[in-house]
């Protein structure tokens, strides 16, 4: 069974996410207020307060945020790391760059710069801070099917190495990045069916995916291990409208109403019987 990760804002972590059992925290979202103030982080990141219900941690390194709304990461590696130490999560993203179109305009090369930077920051922070509680999580980033090719060409002897390095227990698991944006659930069945693939029995985490894709009647990849989404929270389409009928606060209603509805729509996608695609049934 794919797990779900509800991805949290600074904001939302509150009171009311005191039942949550796992979440993933980006950390853009405990930047922003130093990057509104002074255009970057001057010294650390606030660090979280995670309820004691949580028994599941991770970590999002706040890219899509950084690259798209900032144009670039304004925190360094280490402050990144630093936060990362401050609430232990038992996996976290590497620092990566995000290959949405308003990013690169549709520019090849664009999209082949930003995937030499994430290998480049892979690479850093795999010999910079390897030894570190938390498992590292490397993502495969691109725009056209053919660019995830390149990419996890590039990245799998890094991948090889870390997965030797964590073990098939760990929470080690790599990363397809650039899927929130997308408006075609075949698209990402094909991004997702070739990296997996390339990276036979690696576990796979979907940044971002939309709940569509897992209501498919085509199933994803065995692989797929894990999504995250910042949706649940039901803050888009009628379920502003839906909150203001009740006697709930905005985050309670969140909480207590979204997220449940959320996670039982993702169960209800994913035990639903799934037709194979064809190039499966052909293997």
């Amino acid at each position: 069974m794919i797990t779900f990760y509800p991805t949290i804002s600074r904001g939302e972590l509150g009171k009311y996410a005191s039942n949550v059992q796992r979440l993933l925290l980006p950390a853009s979202s405990w930047a922003a207020d130093e990057v509104k103030t002074y255009g970057k982080v001057r010294h650390r990141l606030p660090v979280p307060r995670i309820p004691e219900s949580v028994i599941d941690r991770a970590a999002d390194c706040g890219g899509f945020v950084a690259t798209r709304k900032w144009g670039n990461y304004r925190y360094t590696p280490e402050h990144y790391v630093e936060w990362l130490h401050g609430w232990q999560p038992h996996w976290a993203a590497m620092m990566d760059y995000c290959c949405e179109q308003p990013i690169t305009q549709g520019r090849v090369e664009e999209v082949y710069r930003r995937q030499e930077l994430t290998t480049k920051m892979s690479g850093y922070l795999w010999d910079t801070y390897r030894y570190t509680p938390w498992c590292w999580v490397p993502t495969i980033q691109g725009w056209d099917v053919e660019d995830y090719a390149r990419h996890v060409v590039e990245m799998k002897p890094l991948i090889t190495e870390m997965s030797a390095h964590y073990g098939p227990t760990s929470a080690f698991r790599v990363g397809i990045g650039t899927l929130c944006a997308r408006a075609s659930a075949k698209v990402i069945r094909e991004v997702v069916s070739l990296v997996a693939s390339a990276l036979p029995g690696v576990p796979l985490h979907l940044w971002g995916v939309k709940l569509s894709v897992m209501q498919s009647p085509i199933h994803l990849p065995a692989q797929v291990t894990s999504v995250d989404s910042g949706a649940w929270n039901g803050m888009w389409g009628h379920g502003r409208n839906l909150w203001k009928m009740t006697p709930y606060t905005q985050r309670e209603w969140c909480f207590k109403v979204a997220l449940p509805a959320y996670e039982a729509k993702i169960k209800a996608a994913l035990l639903q019987p799934k037709q194979m695609m064809l190039e499966d049934s052909i293997s």
